[in-house]
């Protein structure tokens, strides 16, 4: 009862801002003609999600001072409160009676309609069904009641047959045929502008929906470009880059203590080879066999001299001054067979194996440094990618619901666009006149 008293409501507000009909059926005032009486059958097919029509409302549509009451007013010339007993209406089937559907909508998927248009006309039957069963009166049946307006296992389009009957008192004009049809005509447009504005709202909804898609999409893709420049094509996952960072601050620690031990052996190795150097430089200035070699190679030396001074004035011979070179040579040789000799007994002979030892340090050092300037810079930018990852998370979570968004504005554009075209306009007809 309340979805038949807000679409009363809406037809009183159409009826008051409705012209005057004029019948296409009706003669011209030259051609009245001249009858008192007369009577047809209309056949009102309608949406019932649009318009709610039952017997109850069309004898209320006919009898309102803004449908019949005008009629009578234009075209018999007399006052409307009149309206009441010119005529009446029969309801034959439909809304009061037996259901009447309409061939082109039956049961089977008719051509050209495809299955989601099917299902919602199956819907649109569903939602009949239940909103004949919320008018019916407690206690009756849908099959007799007169305010059943969608019977079960009908389609989703209905409709009512009435049979009007008009009986003009004496003193009105002789123009019930006339009166008839623009009865009829009345009824015809008051229904279709009611229409109109239904369809009307739900052009409204589809210019709505349409733009909620397009702000969901633009919202979409501005999240997935600030996505692509977040990640530049890296997984920031939040967990994998924690455990990341856990790993590379274990790598740099390890990497550190490495380098303080490697640095530890480097020093400790220096300070041996500058000792073992100190004590050989110690035991050689104090060795008295390499003294007296050094002051026998100083006087063969001057030796030397004086014989290049003697075989440039002739007085000896070439042959002399090289023995005396020779004999130099020995001497030089001696003193350093004794000093290696020396100092290979005092650890010299260590010297060679440490500095090689230093020299592997040294080159180990260096790499260890590289690693772990490596290592800090991969620390950082993971930390940098922990800080992105967060703002990804959550733009992801926005991205998600900005993708619901579309899908769900997508969908309610296509469903009203398909809402649009399944509705179908009232038609009002008359089958026949006597």
């Amino acid at each position: 009862m309340e979805a038949t008293n807000r679409f009363v409501i809406l037809l009183i507000l159409v009826l008051f801002a409705s012209a005057p009909a004029q019948s296409a059926n009706q003669p011209t005032a030259a051609q009245i003609s001249s009858t008192h009486s007369a009577s047809c059958l209309v056949k009102i097919t309608f949406d019932p999600l649009v318009l709610s029509l039952d017997s109850i409302t069309i004898d209320y549509l006919l009898h309102s001072t803004s449908v019949g009451g005008r009629v009578v007013r234009e075209i018999l010339d007399i006052t409307p409160d009149q309206v009441s007993e010119i005529f009446i209406i029969e309801t034959l089937g439909g809304a009061s009676g037996r259901a009447l559907t309409e061939p082109s909508m039956r049961r089977a998927t008719p051509t050209g309609m495809n299955e989601y248009e099917y299902e919602m006309m199956k819907e649109r039957e569903r939602v009949g069904r239940e909103y004949a069963a919320s008018t019916s009166p407690p206690g009756s049946s849908r099959r007799t009641s007169a305010t059943t307006a969608i019977p079960p296992n009908s389609a989703a389009e209905q409709t009512i047959l009435l049979k009007l009957q008009v009986n003009l008192p004496e003193n009105a004009k002789p123009a019930a045929e006339e009166f008839m049809y623009a009865l009829v005509d009345s009824l015809r447009s008051t229904l279709v502008k009611v229409f109109e504005d239904y369809k009307l709202r739900y052009e409204s909804q589809l210019k709505l929906a349409e733009q909620e898609a397009t702000r969901a999409e633009t919202d979409l893709r501005e999240k997935q470009k600030t996505l692509r420049e977040i990640s530049r094509s890296r997984v920031l996952d939040h967990d994998q880059i924690l455990a990341d960072i856990y790993r590379l601050r274990q790598e740099v620690q390890t990497a550190r203590m490495s380098q303080a031990s490697n640095q530890v052996i480097i020093d400790a190795t220096t300070k041996r080879i500058s000792e073992i150097q100190i004590k050989i430089t110690e035991h050689l200035e104090n060795d008295a066999i390499s003294i007296e070699q050094q002051k026998i190679i100083d006087l063969i030396g001057k030796l030397l001299v004086e014989a290049e001074k003697q075989a440039k004035a002739g007085t000896i011979t070439a042959s002399q001054v090289d023995e005396i070179k020779e004999r130099l040579a020995r001497e030089r040789i001696a003193k350093a067979t004794r000093r290696e000799s020396l100092s290979n007994s005092i650890g010299g002979n260590l010297i060679e194996s440490l500095n090689k030892e230093l020299a592997d340090r040294l080159i180990q050092e260096t790499q260890q440094e590289a690693s772990l300037t490596s290592l800090e810079k991969q620390q950082v930018e993971a930390e940098a990618l922990l800080a992105k990852a967060d703002d990804y998370e959550l733009l992801s979570l926005k991205s998600d619901m900005a993708k619901q968004s579309l899908q769900e504005s997508i969908l309610w554009r296509d469903r009203t666009s398909r809402q649009i075209r399944l509705l179908q306009s009232p038609m009002v007809s008359i089958l026949g006149g006597e």
